[in-house]
This record gives C-alpha cells, structure tokens and sequence, in this order.
C-alpha cells in the first residue's frame, strides 16, 4: 500500500462523460478526487456513508435533502447518510472536488459506471 500519491500522475479512472476519479482509501475511510467537466450533472443518489466534501475549484449547483445551493470554491458541504443529493457543474470552469466516505464505498473499487452516472 502506498502512503503518498502525486495526482498528477494518479491512475484516474473515467467513470462516466465529464467525470474522472481517483480513490485513495485505508480500512475504514476513503478519498475519492473528482474531476469534472462543464455540463456535467450527477443525478440524484443517495447512499448510506456518510459524506464530507471539499470544492476545490469551480462552480456548482447541489441539491440536497430537498434544499439547493450554488458553491463556489473554495467551500465545504457535508451529506448524511441515506440523504438524496445531486450536483450539477455551473459554468465553463473544469470542477475538482475531494470526498470522504466513511465506511468505504465498496462500489468505488469497482470500474463500473454508477448507475446514476449513466
């Protein structure tokens, strides 16, 4: 296991249209950095890990738990468990975002696309 990663040569993966990841875990906690392209829509999800999040760059659009907010970065959000959200990019700017989850997402070892991501 590696204890440091240069993302800049990072083996990214693209998951879905506009969107590439990168996951970085340990036993009970993983970070996942996110790229993602203007026009890119993350459709409504929810899941039961708990969620806290860091926009790096960029502009985007949230729903979450019924209640919409525009983030410019830098800023923080956090998601409960079990709560419906989906994000949407706003602008010509590329996005990057840093997601905890905890426990880890076992579908995020996976490479296949989310179904929300189709």
């Amino acid at each position: 296991m590696e204890l440091f990663q240069d993302l800049r040569s990072a083996g990214f993966e693209n998951i879905a249209p506009g969107v590439r990841r990168f996951v970085f875990t340990l036993e009970k906690v993983m970070l996942a950095y996110f790229e993602l392209e203007p026009g890119t829509r993350i459709a409504l999800h929810s899941h039961p890990h708990e969620q806290v999040g860091i926009l790096l760059k960029g502009r985007t659009l949230w729903r979450i738990g019924g209640k919409e907010t525009l983030l410019e970065a830098p800023a923080l959000y956090r998601i409960p468990s079990g709560e419906p959200h989906e994000v949407e990019v706003v602008g010509q700017e590329k996005v990057l975002v840093m997601d905890a989850f905890s426990p880890i997402r076992e579908d995020f070892l996976k490479s296949d696309t989310p179904s929300y991501m189709r």
